[in-house]
């Protein structure tokens, strides 16, 4: 395991910014670098002229670029945001990295544990902030859920269901989403890997230590493969798995692009269950703590308030605030290695239908 990375910081001054892929997570980052203060845009990168200009039109005096390497090799970026496809996220990165870049990277952490590894490696030799935007981090009711988990009103957390449940939206774009070689996966990658971070930063990380996973292939297209005789492989369009943490902890997981279900359960569920009550994120009110149950299932129901900065905003404000050594990157590079290990403890459930050891990775 790496040890945690000596952030190497400069005088205070604006950040500048340059943005890898002009989609719309390049937009959603754009959008919060403009909220967040003490941080600008300065240059655009996409293979697609027409998706750059929008984004470079949305981010005054930005320059264009249209290969993300010009970013690395620009002395005038301080950070580089990834927002490419997964097979990307890693080269990009260990690129930056070398140059001496800060780097905010769009889940999931890469395509392997192999990759995160070299990415939290590359934070501590060269010392520069990895953040992994995981938005919902970042959200008004999970910002509201942390700061009261934080205080004990719930307890010892003992147990999580997450769901992120579509009923047709299975990604479209340029088709990257279902060709494995370029995603990693399907549902659990894409969808999963967000709620998985999201539970399991809110129960405060523990090390997770084994997991049972099951998928399904049912409405995703399949990509044509070069070789005609290549295996078809489609990724998966839903995924449910639990996973077993130190001290007994467990999680509930549910993910799907694409899945025959009542429309009131389309959505996302985030439920932290603890020793002196339970928080529910995701209600019409916000996130709501309950407690004081009895047998007559009675309970005091408290509506969490929520901060000020939320979503792409606060989560560029914490990039802002780890580069100038004011925070701990959080998801940080290590983060990122532990959720890898989870991710593909489930696909080797998924594809051997037993449950599958984590194994070598220690939360910090």
């Amino acid at each position: 395991m790496s040890s945690s990375p000596s952030i190497s910081t400069k005088p205070v001054g604006t950040t500048r910014v340059g943005i890898a892929g002009a989609g719309a997570p390049g937009i959603a980052h754009a959008q919060g670098i403009a909220q967040s203060g003490g941080m600008k845009v300065v240059a655009v990168a996409d293979l697609i002229p027409a998706r750059r200009e929008h984004l470079v039109s949305l981010a005054p005096g930005a320059r264009s670029c249209s290969d993300a390497i010009e970013l690395v090799q620009d002395a005038g970026v301080d950070l580089i945001s990834i927002c490419l496809p997964t097979h990307l996220h890693a080269p990009v990165a260990l690129a930056a990295l070398k140059a001496g870049k800060h780097v905010v990277i769009e889940p999931p952490p890469g395509l392997s544990v192999k990759e995160a590894r070299q990415i939290d490696s590359a934070a501590v030799k060269y010392g520069k902030v990895v953040v992994y935007a995981m938005q919902r981090r970042f959200g008004a009711g999970e910002q509201a859920t942390r700061q009261a988990l934080e205080k004990g009103y719930a307890g010892d957390i003992k147990h999580a269901r997450v769901a992120w449940m579509r009923t047709r939206g299975v990604p479209g774009g340029t088709g990257w989403y279902t060709d494995r070689a370029r995603s990693g996966g399907g549902a659990l990658i894409d969808l999963g890997t967000h709620m998985l971070d999201l539970a399991w930063y809110l129960m405060g990380s523990p090390t997770p230590l084994t997991v049972f996973a099951k998928s399904h292939a049912q409405f995703t297209p399949v990509q044509q493969s070069a070789a005609p005789d290549a295996p078809v492989n489609p990724v998966e369009d839903s995924a449910f798995a639990l996973l077993g943490f130190e001290g007994g902890r467990t999680l509930e997981l549910s993910c799907a692009w694409a899945f025959n279900q009542p429309p009131q359960q389309e959505g996302v569920v985030c439920r932290l269950y603890g020793t002196s009550g339970a928080v529910d994120v995701y209600t019409p009110q916000g996130a709501v703590l309950y407690r004081n149950l009895d047998s007559k299932t009675t309970t005091s129901v408290t509506p969490l308030k929520p901060p000020k900065t939320v979503h792409h905003a606060a989560l560029m404000r914490h990039v802002r605030e780890c580069i100038i050594g004011k925070a701990t990157p959080a998801p940080g590079a290590h983060d990122g290695l532990v959720l890898m290990h989870m991710i593909e403890a489930m696909y080797r459930s998924i594809e051997t239908g037993r449950s599958a050891d984590v194994k070598g990775v220690k939360s910090r």
